[in-house]
């Protein structure tokens, strides 16, 4: 993996979960943002205002409220002056996997290729899931495609749970195997958990596989507010805060180190937010663009 690689994959780790974690990049001016038009967009879709009445949304949203509501968000990565690129999430339609019924979340990566020492890059992360009794979602599939290289399943997570096994292909083509924990992910389904969490005060933890190895994120999940701006939205919203460690993750295409992430207060717990710490300031993802009311297809075999 070369540096711009290493530089575009952290960013896109970060907004994945939420988080953030990314390397700067070399003194050059600042550039103009260029928001990229994306084909996820595959019906008109309805601008959403956050519906923040009287005592304000305290109920927990649940998966199925969330994948009801057919969201599309688009995300600004950046650090410092730099823009490094934009992020596109999206719940497409339901698939079956393995004899099961699946939901689809596919985030697209796209690079700020205005930007030297990054280039062109243009990644998606899919997961394939399902809610389990405990109303978690769990991954049964976690697959990156390398689109602008044009390597398909350039990594992949299969979560066998007859087996208790989590098996995996790296980038560097190597496999293995890990002894699965619940609620297993690779990471790119936190989008969604997060969400059950987020404003209710509790303290939790999620496992997750990345970099051939098991490790963990610590969630503190506040109640306090605070009213904070978004180019989304066209008046401050009252938001909710987490805070949040990484535990034995570490490596460019994971976390590594503390974090804290912004939703919106209301019913959905809209990712607004996310921020790091660096040595030299701090790594930030903002929401600059939210609908409702996206749909999309997508077929995914089994894979043996």
């Amino acid at each position: 993996m070369d540096m711009r690689q290493a530089v575009f994959r952290l960013s896109v780790m970060a907004v994945l979960s939420l988080l953030c974690m990314t390397q700067a990049v070399a003194s050059v001016s600042y550039f103009e943002q260029q928001i990229h038009k994306s084909d996820l967009e595959t019906q008109e879709l309805e601008t959403y205002k956050p519906e923040l009445e009287g005592i304000l949304a305290k109920v927990q949203p649940t998966v199925p409220d969330i994948l009801s509501a057919g969201e599309w968000f688009r995300y600004e990565v950046s650090y410092g002056f730099f823009t490094l690129g934009w992020v596109e999430v999206s719940i497409l339609s339901d698939t079956v996997y393995n004899g099961r019924v699946h939901h689809h979340l596919l985030t697209r990566m796209i690079s700020n290729d205005r930007l030297p020492l990054i280039g062109y890059e243009r990644d998606e992360f899919h997961t394939l899931f399902y809610v389990n009794e405990e109303g978690l979602p769990v991954s049964s599939l976690f697959w990156k495609d390398n689109v602008d290289e044009e390597e398909l399943d350039e990594i992949v997570y299969r979560f066998d749970r007859e087996t208790e096994q989590v098996f995996y292909k790296e980038e560097d083509e190597t496999t293995g195997e890990l002894s699965l924990v619940e609620p297993a992910t690779a990471g790119h389904i936190v989008f969604v958990y997060s969400r059950l969490f987020a404003g209710g005060g509790a303290n939790t933890e999620l496992p997750v596989y990345v970099s051939k190895k098991l490790g963990y994120l610590d969630f503190d999940h506040s109640s306090a507010t605070e009213m904070r701006a978004y180019e989304a939205f066209e008046e401050p919203i009252v938001t909710y805060k987490t805070n949040g460690r990484t535990v034995d993750i570490v490596g460019p295409f994971g976390f590594s180190g503390r974090f804290a992430a912004f939703f919106a207060q209301d019913d959905l717990r809209i990712p607004l937010e996310a921020r790091v710490k660096m040595f030299l300031g701090s790594a930030v993802v903002k929401l600059i663009e939210y609908r409702k009311g996206n749909s999309g297809q997508t077929i995914r075999q089994g894979m043996e």
